[in-house]
């Protein structure tokens, strides 16, 4: 097992040992599908545990020599980014044999997140929809000015808790992510998987407008463009996979 731990947490060094029995021993499983994730409590405080699906044969070898695993990436792009914006990186675990990746698991401290945003973005009824969304759109333009660009910023990947006086935003799955100078078309196309109703996209948007001080009806006209490639791209993939 190849271990890179967080120093600030050298406490945790029996945690990502172990982290198979730990992982195993968990019943609380928040997701199971090509990857899963359950909460794990060590020393009376829980974390978050990923274990990625067994890579192909290629990719086997390929993450072993001439790329970084999804679990490496999540952890140092998880430091990059900071625990302003998403939960804490506790440490990466990969296990390599016979000059392959087999299994690779990343640690992240627990957010207690209220709700996932697709909830607000689903029901049209949730309650201060809108004022959520605009605080929504503000973390997005703070991500944007910093160089942040999830490359999956999907409904279940952006998480909310609910502050008597405000809502906090952090982003999970960090595994692809890119830091640069971002271009409008960077910017506004970040959306695109989020707002799948005009109404939805207005109301981001135009918040979105007034933090970047740039002409709604313009920015909003782009929104639609980038949303309508977007959807005529995928419609095309799950075409040709026989969807």
């Amino acid at each position: 097992m190849k271990t890179v731990l967080n120093p600030k947490y050298p406490e945790l060094k029996p945690l990502a040992e172990h982290i198979e029995r730990h992982f195993q021993g968990s019943s609380q499983i928040l997701h199971k599908k090509r990857n899963e994730i359950r909460v794990v409590t060590f020393a009376g405080k829980k974390y978050v545990v990923k274990a990625f699906r067994k890579p192909n044969l290629l990719n086997r070898f390929v993450y072993r020599y001439f790329r970084q695993s999804k679990a490496q990436r999540s952890y140092r792009y998880s430091l990059k980014i900071g625990e302003q914006y998403c939960p804490e990186a506790i440490a990466c675990i990969e296990e390599q044999k016979y000059f392959q990746l087999f299994k690779s698991y990343y640690i992240s401290r627990h957010f207690d997140a209220d709700f996932e945003i697709r909830a607000v973005l689903t029901d049209r009824q949730f309650k201060n929809r809108t004022l959520i969304l605009q605080k929504f759109a503000e973390f997005s333009y703070e991500l944007h000015e910093k160089g942040i660009l999830h490359r999956d910023y999907s409904p279940g990947n952006i998480l909310i808790k609910q502050h008597p006086e405000n809502y906090q935003f952090k982003i999970v799955d960090v595994n692809r992510m890119q830091f640069k100078t971002l271009s409008l078309t960077d910017r506004l196309g970040n959306f695109v998987r989020l707002a799948k109703d005009d109404e939805t996209m207005a109301i981001i948007i135009r918040q979105y407008a007034s933090c970047i001080n740039q002409p709604f009806d313009e920015m909003f006209a782009i929104a639609r463009q980038l949303r309508a490639r977007y959807v005529e791209k995928r419609a095309l993939k799950n075409k040709l996979r026989g969807r």
